[in-house]
């Protein structure tokens, strides 16, 4: 809806309103009051349930100007609560590149010598992280995508609470004279949260709405 068709539809409610308390005031007492309110009840729009995505991760491209591989690693938490309807895991690793192809073909073991190059996502279970078993894994030590959905049922439900997205990685980034033998491991890797809110037209401002899950607390 424009800012607009916003205001327009406010200014409506507001004659509406209006004429809604010249009238009840010509009621008499408790009745006039008793009849704005339930006026005001039935004027009121329901609300609207909305699907809203809440994205942790990160993207990283790897700079180091030599072929000595550096490490990267971080990590960031996310909140399961019985309202989340799923979520959703995207990994996607750009790891290889002309001269190293090369180089390993000539020379077998070389670039692994000067430092491994991948990428290991991890998603942890409330209070699992880092001691415990993970989730789940994946792995990347050459081109990769991986998506998976995981849907939060009666029948095998997440568990409460706040999990951890992690990665660790190692690679290169090198920019050469000639763009073909430049290299540049990268990756992204998010996790995506779908929680319900609720929208209330007589509150919210468009784009905004209310976590079920705080409806209910």
């Amino acid at each position: 809806m424009s800012d607009r068709m916003w205001n327009r539809v406010h200014m409506n409610r507001g004659v509406a309103l209006a004429l809604l308390l010249t009238l009840t005031m010509l009621s008499p007492g408790c009745l006039s009051l008793l009849t704005m309110r339930e006026m005001m009840e039935d004027m009121r729009e329901p609300p609207k349930r909305l699907e809203v995505p809440t994205p942790v991760g990160w993207d990283y491209t790897f700079d180091t100007q030599d072929y000595e591989s550096t490490q990267y690693m971080n990590e960031s938490g996310f909140e399961i609560d019985p309202t989340v309807s799923e979520f959703e895991l995207f990994f996607d690793a750009s790891i290889g590149d002309a001269i190293s192809d090369a180089l390993n073909e000539t020379f077998p073991g070389l670039i692994e010598e000067v430092g491994a190059r991948y990428v290991e996502v991890s998603i942890w279970e409330p209070g699992q992280y880092p001691s415990g078993t993970p989730f789940l894994t994946q792995r990347a030590t050459e081109n990769y995508e991986f998506s998976e959905r995981y849907v939060n049922e009666d029948s095998s439900p997440l568990e409460d609470g706040e999990w951890q997205l992690t990665v660790e990685a190692q690679g290169i980034g090198i920019e050469a004279p000639v763009d073909v033998f430049s290299v540049y491991d990268s990756f992204s890797v998010y996790v995506t949260v779908i929680r319900p809110c609720e929208r209330f037209v007589e509150i919210h401002q468009p784009g905004e709405c209310t976590a079920l899950i705080d409806l209910q607390g």
